[in-house]
Order: C-alpha cells, then structure tokens, then sequence
C-alpha cells in the first residue's frame, strides 16, 4: 500500500546546508509541522509507516516510534532519491478566473507535472496585480504542495515567475519542445511527439486563458519554434486542457504504459 507522505523541514533543511540524509536505522525527530498533520488530522500512531521528503526527491520511510501531536520520531527503514523523469514537463498556464487556473495545476501536479509557469496572456481576466503578486504567487505554491503530498509525490513542482502576453515565447530555448495547445490547430498531440528531437530536455505545454491565445501570442510561439497543437475535437476548459494534456503526454511518452 502506498504509504502517506509529509514534506518534512528537516529534511529541506539538511537539503540546503549540505546535511547527508539519515539512514536505515537512524532515529529522526520531526517538529510540530509534520506532528500535528500525522497524528492530529490523519490519527497516525506509534507502529505506523510513513514516508517524508524535501520536496525535491528525497523519500525517508520509516516507522512511527514515538508520536505527540508536536513531535514525532521516525525510525529510519529506507532512504531513496527519486530523479527526475527526462524529459521533464512543464506547464504554462494562463491566469483563470474563479480560481479554474489552481485547478488546473492541482490537476497538473496529481498528474505529474514538474514546473509550473503562471502567464498573464493577453486575454486572462484575472490578473496578478503587483501588491498581490506576492500572495497569488503564495497560493500558488501551497496548491502545488498540497497536491503533490496528495498524489504521495517526492517532487513539488517548481513555480516560476509570473510572464506575461507575447513575452512567455521568449523563455524557452533549444532543449524545450513546446507544445501551444489550440482549438483551430490541425496538427494533434500524438502526432507531435511522434518526432521529439534529440537532447530534449523539457516539454511544455502551453494552455491559454478563456479567451483564447491571440494571434499575436500564437505568432511569438511559432516564430520561437513552438508547435501549435490539438488535444481533440472538443474544447476544454482552463481548468481542464492542462491535465488532459499532460496525461496523453505521459501515455505517449510510455510513462502509464
């Protein structure tokens, strides 16, 4: 059974100052953070398994050998480090109304998205406006990590800065398959990923807002070597083309075979 995961601090921490990661039969302590989501929300007690991370590949288990709604102790059974999967994907999501864009990369994170790009497309009716961009950008972050505990990943997606209009073309280079999803595109998925050149490094998705992508955004794309693609004979939501996508992607790519 797939054991419940929990993003550890102490285990970012040992990440960013160079610590090694404890080992089978070490004894690792765990504050309030994980304590309290464990044993107060979940009921988990001493003699359980559970998983925890850093968030960037990094899997503890071990088993529950002391447990206080503000401490835990963890005796270490197993240590791994996942990488991650080449080529890695990438979503670029256009801001949503009726928070239909955290939707989306809820969804695009259960699915196994990597990176996450927010665009403010030229037709997005929602808007980060600088005094809250900080906080939308907060939000943002928390939807990811919630959903990637969720799904009992290892990675939490990256969140990249906020792009906006025709400006999201030119952040893509030469190891990035861009994929520009589009209702009145002739060209389907499978077909473009029949051809994926050598040495990519990353694919991306492109998904634009309610509106549509304009022609002036879909010319920047193109003119940056983007393919204009299409899911199928139906148009999805905002909230929906991402993770449709995503998922044919890595059914293609013999991910879900």
């Amino acid at each position: 059974m797939t054991l419940p995961v929990f993003l550890a601090p102490e285990l970012v921490a040992r990440t960013a100052d160079g610590t090694p990661a404890p080992s089978a039969g070490t004894a690792l302590a765990l504050g309030a953070e994980v304590a309290s989501h464990a044993v107060k929300v979940r009921r988990m007690a001493v003699g359980e398994d559970l998983d925890v991370t850093d968030g960037a590949g990094l899997r503890v288990r071990g088993t529950l050998t002391a447990a206080a709604p503000d401490s835990l102790v963890l005796t270490v059974t197993a240590v791994t480090q996942e990488p991650v999967a080449t080529p890695s994907l990438v979503l670029l999501q256009a801001l949503a109304k009726q928070d239909r864009d955290l939707q989306a990369i809820e969804a695009a994170t259960e699915v196994g998205v990597d990176a996450v790009i927010p665009w403010a497309a030229q037709r997005s009716i929602a808007d980060w406006p600088a005094k809250k961009a900080g906080k939308m950008a907060a939000k943002w972050e928390n939807t990811l990590r919630a959903a990637a505990l969720q799904a009992r990943r290892v990675h939490v997606p990256a969140l990249h800065a906020l792009v906006r209009g025709d400006r999201a073309a030119k952040g893509f280079g030469p190891g990035d398959l861009v994929l520009v999803l589009h209702e009145e595109a002739s060209v389907p998925v499978p077909t473009a990923l029949a051809d994926v050149p050598e040495g990519t490094e990353r694919i991306v998705l492109v998904v634009g807002p309610e509106g549509g992508i304009t022609e002036a955004e879909v010319a920047a794309f193109t003119a940056a070597g983007a393919r204009i693609v299409r899911l199928g004979p139906t148009v999805l939501r905002a909230s929906s083309a991402g993770p449709v996508g995503l998922a044919l992607v890595q059914t293609l790519l013999g991910r879900w075979a």
